[in-house]
Order: C-alpha cells, then sequence, then structure tokens
C-alpha cells in the first residue's frame, strides 16, 4: 500500500515517473479546482445515461484528467519524502514544500532531522482519502487538495512488523506543480495521536542501548542517559519475573510535553508517571474496526522525568512485552500484571515486607470499596485502589495455577478475550474460576505469611 523507499526494487522509480509523464501529457497540466469537482459530481449522474456511440472510443473527462495526474503527483512527492529520509537529503525533502512558506519549511527541516535521527529501516507514505474543509479552501484557495497520509515505517529493534500513523497534508497547484503548503489543519479530523508522534514535536536527540531507545529533547543528554540506565535494569526484571519469552526493544520517550502520542498528561492526571500506548500494523478502521496491535511505545509524563527508575519502567514494558497478543484482555489482568512484574522488583530490593504491608492494606481497604473486578470502563478514572485489587488477583492466580499458567492465561485472553462470555470462558478453563468466582475468592483471601 505504501510508496515506500528505498527498499522497493530499483526500477520502481522509473515505473512512476514514466506514469506521471504519461498522465501529464493527457491532462494538459490542467488545475482540478473545488470548483470543478463539485460541478464534476453534478454532471456525473446525467453522464451515465448517455453511453458513447458505438465504434466510439470513450474519453477521459478534462476533470477526470486532471484528478489522475494529481494523484500521481502527489504520490510521487511522497516517495521523494521517504527517499529524502532514507539517503539523507535535506534539499530532497523540502523540494515539493511551497516556497512561500518559510515557517513551514523551517519546522519540516526539524522535522527531517529528526526522521533521520530515528533511522528507520522502512519509511513510506501513501494517500488515504480525500477530506474537504472549507475553511481550508478559503485559506489556501480553490486548488486546495486535502488528504489523509498514511505513513508506514520500522524502527529497528523495536518494531517487530511495519507500523502506521497517519497525518493530514494539505497540498495546492502553485504555477502547475503541487507543493505541500500545510501539514496541520486536519490534525483534528484524525485519531487520538496523530501528528504527535516523538519525531513531530520538536528537535529531539536519540539515545540507545542494545536493547533500550531514548527519545529526548535534543541538548537533554544527561536525562536521556539515566532513563537508559533504568530502562535496562528494568528489562533485567522483565526478563525475570514475567515467563514470556520477549526479546524486543523497547522505545521510551521523555519530551516536555504534556499530548504525545495518545498519552494526555493535563494538570489533573499528573498522577499518571507515565503510559504505554499502542503502534498498530493496521490502524483501527484501515482493514478490521479494531485495527492489528504490533506493539507498544512508552510516553514518560513531562512532569515524572526526573522520577523515572526501574521500577516505573518494569510496569510498563510488561505493557510493552505483551501488547502484541492483541489487546482483548480485561484491564485487571493487564495492570495486574504489570504490577506484579515492578512489585516483585520491589520485594528484590526491600525484601517481603513492604509486599506484605501493602497487600494487606488493598484487602483492607481496597477490596471493600468494590464489588467485583475493576471494569474496563472507567478503570483508570477510578479513586479506588484499583491497580491493587488488579495486582491481588494476580497475585492469587499465580499462587493458585502458577506463573506460567497465568501467562498462558493472559495471551489466551489477549488473543480471544472479545466480550465477557469470552473472557470467563478462557479464565474457567484455565484457572476453574470465572471473574465472578474469582472475586469472591478474593473476599475471603487470607494471605500466607
Amino acid at each position: 500500500m505504501s510508496v515506500t523507499a528505498p527498499s522497493a526494487p530499483p526500477h520502481r522509480p522509473r515505473r512512476w515517473l514514466g506514469l506521471l509523464l504519461a498522465v501529464l501529457l493527457v491532462s494538459g497540466g490542467v488545475v482540478y479546482t473545488v470548483e470543478e469537482r463539485e460541478r464534476d459530481a453534478r454532471a456525473r449522474p446525467s453522464a451515465t445515461l448517455t453511453p458513447p456511440a458505438p465504434n466510439q472510443s470513450a474519453k477521459p473527462s478534462k476533470t477526470a484528467a486532471a484528478v489522475a495526474a494529481r494523484r500521481v503527483a502527489i504520490d510521487m512527492i511522497l516517495l521523494r519524502r521517504a527517499k529524502a529520509v532514507q539517503t539523507v537529503d535535506e534539499a530532497l525533502f523540502l523540494r515539493d514544500i511551497d516556497p512561500a512558506d518559510k515557517p513551514l519549511r523551517a519546522e519540516q527541516k526539524v522535522l527531517f532531522a529528526n526522521l533521520v535521527e530515528i533511522g528507520f529501516t522502512e519509511l513510506g507514505y501513501s494517500q488515504a482519502e480525500e477530506r474537504f474543509d472549507q475553511a481550508v479552501v478559503r485559506t489556501h484557495g480553490k486548488s486546495a487538495y486535502l488528504v489523509r497520509v498514511l505513513m508506514r515505517y520500522q524502527i529497528p529493534k523495536v518494531d517487530f512488523t511495519p507500523v502506521t500513523t497517519e497525518l493530514g497534508y494539505v497540498f495546492i497547484n502553485r504555477n502547475g506543480r503541487w507543493v505541500l503548503t500545510d501539514d496541520d489543519d486536519l490534525d483534528s479530523g484524525l485519531g487520538p495521536g496523530a501528528h504527535q508522534e516523538a519525531w513531530d514535536l520538536g528537535r529531539i536527540e536519540v539515545l540507545r542501548s542494545s536493547r533500550v531507545m531514548v527519545v529526548v529533547e535534543k541538548g537533554d543528554t544527561q536525562r536521556g542517559r539515566a532513563i537508559r540506565a533504568e530502562a535496562v535494569e528494568a528489562l533485567t526484571e522483565v526478563a525475570k519475573y514475567w515467563p514470556r519469552h520477549w526479546t524486543g526493544s523497547v522505545l521510551i520517550i521523555a519530551l516536555d510535553e504534556t499530548d504525545v502520542r495518545d498519552a494526555r498528561f493535563a494538570d489533573e492526571d499528573i498522577e499518571s508517571a507515565a503510559s504505554a500506548g499502542s503502534t498498530f500494523s493496521s490502524l483501527p478502521g484501515q482493514d478490521t474496526a479494531d485495527g492489528t496491535v504490533a506493539g507498544a511505545y512508552i510516553v514518560v509524563n513531562p512532569n515524572e522525568r526526573d522520577r523515572v527508575d526501574e521500577i516505573l519502567l518494569s510496569h510498563e514494558i510488561t505493557h510493552v512485552a505483551t501488547a502484541d497478543l492483541g489487546g482483548y484482555e480485561p484491564l485487571w489482568l493487564a495492570e495486574g500484571a504489570a504490577e506484579y512484574v515492578s512489585w516483585r522488583g520491589i520485594e528484590a530490593i526491600s525484601g517481603p515486607g513492604e509486599i506484605a504491608t501493602w497487600e494487606q492494606e488493598v484487602i483492607d481497604e481496597a477490596l471493600p470499596a468494590l464489588t467485583s473486578l475493576p471494569n474496563d470502563a472507567g478503570f483508570y478514572q477510578n479513586n479506588v485502589d484499583v491497580y491493587g485489587v488488579s495486582w491481588l488477583a494476580v497475585r492469587f492466580l499465580v499462587k493458585r495455577i502458577g506463573l506460567k499458567q497465568v501467562e498462558d492465561l493472559y495471551e489466551d485472553m489477549g488473543a480471544h478475550g472479545i466480550d465477557q462470555a469470552a473472557r470467563d470462558r478462557i479464565l474457567l478453563t484455565r484457572s476453574g474460576l470465572t471473574e465472578a468466582t474469582l472475586w469472591m475468592a478474593l473476599q475471603g483471601y487470607t494471605p500466607q505469611r
């Protein structure tokens, strides 16, 4: 689907160029305006009632030829943008930016530098559907072409498979040549986190180790190194305390931004220190309603960047290590498993006494405040210690059936727990309990000290 460079065969750009020239010769370089699109749409129904005369070849309308020419021209721009990043050619990347828009050109220079710094093994852009916004047309003129663009990429060692994000571009025809004149006018109509990737938000710096990649602001090197060191320790804890053999790497974004990807760290959300947000090989609504989860990136609350430690990151990395299982597991299981791993790390440092204290607090205070296992709806807005209850449920299951069996339960839930009936069936098969009977068992649970 993507127009990708340079992993495509060498002959592909030549084939695209030949198609572009052929269509331009047919169209005569016509600019297809909004008014012409509307006029063509009004004329189309009556035109279908009058078929061409016998032996008379149907010629494409002037408007249809212009549409075809425009599409190929935009595809070529997208191809050049991808190729420019992978060949580190800033001039090629800026070639198709509106020369009259100096702020946009400056922003695109920063974007180019960031994309090169990330170092994708695959990068491609493709047109999705055309959009329309009268206000944008008033701003940029009648030739304005608004289009949702899919950016498909793969970060080495981080992404097991290419993943997709989305952008909204506005192109105009300036003196017979299509150029990019805006890249954020359509943001409000895109999905959560679109055009809010780490590389979209100002100049960045990337710090790497064998399995960790940390993104910070340019020059924030010391903080990046500290987070990287904590992440390396956290990876060791995840490998030790969660049985799944996960060989991936983790991307941690620690920018001075409250909105990054689908993470929102507004003032009322300051208690959330970090978030692991999904990546998608196929976006929700692209091929299926839910999309296809490929993995996850960690985003750190900017107010918590100096307090990031291995305990926090072991929780988030557990989410990353389980992200590709499907995403249908209940939140009490997902958060409970992540808490289980991080609290095993605390136990290794502080001994069993601290865990025993928290466990008793959950039993005495959090359990009585709920009437069931924490629901997915409103989980993160609940004032009760739902993380503690979730941890207690997973801890109970580990003692009942064993850690490896809980991991198998998680994998089954992630892939198949699409509704309550499926979740109860899986839980009953693997533990002898449903969510309701698990909750009842927790009411009478007395920990063995």
